[in-house]
């Protein structure tokens, strides 16, 4: 896995979240897949990985099936939705039947670029973006592309706002058209977020916004990503394609922005999620799962 890049350092804990010995979360997997189990795969960025998301996202489905329940976790933090496509290339192999995809904000990074040296495959924000048939297949030439070749960009903040936006689609139609060719189901979701009316940097400072979270983890403020205005409008757009792409490639769809809601009770900042909120997050999941018949419903079945 050293020739993805972006991985985690495996059999380390990065707060109260461990990585595995794969560099992701959750279980470790063979490429012989058992009989009789589910094999699910989620993909995005820290608000789909922090507070042992995956464990407890298979701990929940587990209660709900009579197979077992193989749950790897392949969103890690920063991720984008180019992360994302290079991840699956080298996972598909794992014959994963779902793939949960929760991606919306940090795309948003490629655009603290001047637009003349924006690149469509993010690669003047990261040397990994950068892919060939060399760069892929050889740790010996992706060394010496990173650490020799490589040329870092200039970066400006927030000097091309929504540059990224038709990469984003074209990478989440990419992503989507790889896992179904591999044989699994991509189940898109829309990306949550709360800024209430009375945000600003002081106030986040302060611990007067509101956020639920207490013990300040992974606390980020708006401004990682832009002012809070063009965050705002720039992930309601990256929604907007998420809903667009879900419609016209029929794929399976969750609507965590909608389901989430704007309530505090439910974010630590702006996108990360509370303890109560990763808890509904994850049961937004369970219960699409359950009404769609994905997994069998053990309570159900032991009524007939």
């Amino acid at each position: 896995m050293f020739l993805v890049g972006f991985i985690a350092p495996p059999n380390t804990v990065i707060d109260d979240t461990k990585i595995n010995s794969m560099g992701y979360t959750g279980d470790v997997i063979n490429t012989e897949k058992p009989q009789n189990s589910i094999r699910i795969l989620t993909l995005g960025g820290s608000a789909f990985f922090n507070r042992r998301m995956a464990d407890k996202l298979k701990k929940s489905l587990q209660k709900k099936s009579d197979k077992k329940i193989e749950l790897l976790g392949g969103a890690l933090r920063v991720h984008s939705t180019k992360s994302s496509i290079i991840k699956f290339k080298y996972l598909s192999k794992y014959k994963f039947d779902y793939v949960l995809i929760y991606h919306g904000i940090n795309d948003l990074d490629a655009n603290h670029i001047i637009k003349n040296d924006f690149k469509s495959d993010y690669s003047h924000i990261n040397p990994w973006y950068k892919r060939n048939l060399l760069l892929d297949n050889s740790i010996i030439c992706r060394i010496i592309y990173n650490k020799f070749i490589y040329k870092n960009t200039k970066l400006k903040y927030m000097a091309s706002p929504y540059i990224s936006e038709p990469i984003f689609k074209e990478n989440l139609i990419t992503l989507i058209n790889s896992i179904k060719e591999s044989g699994a189901k991509p189940i898109l979701m829309t990306f949550a977020y709360s800024i209430p009316s009375n945000y600003s940097f002081n106030n986040f400072k302060l611990n007067k916004v509101g956020y639920n979270n207490s013990e300040k983890y992974d606390r980020c403020p708006v401004e990682m990503w832009g002012n809070p205005k063009y965050v705002d409008t720039a992930i309601r757009h990256n929604n907007n394609i998420i809903h667009s792409i879900k419609e016209k490639y029929n794929v399976m769809f969750i609507d965590q922005h909608d389901l989430m809601g704007k309530d505090l009770h439910w974010y630590g900042d702006l996108c990360h999620f509370s303890k109560e909120g990763t808890d509904k997050f994850i049961q937004n999941i369970v219960d699409y799962f359950n009404e769609n018949k994905l997994i069998k419903n053990l309570n159900s079945a032991s009524k007939n």
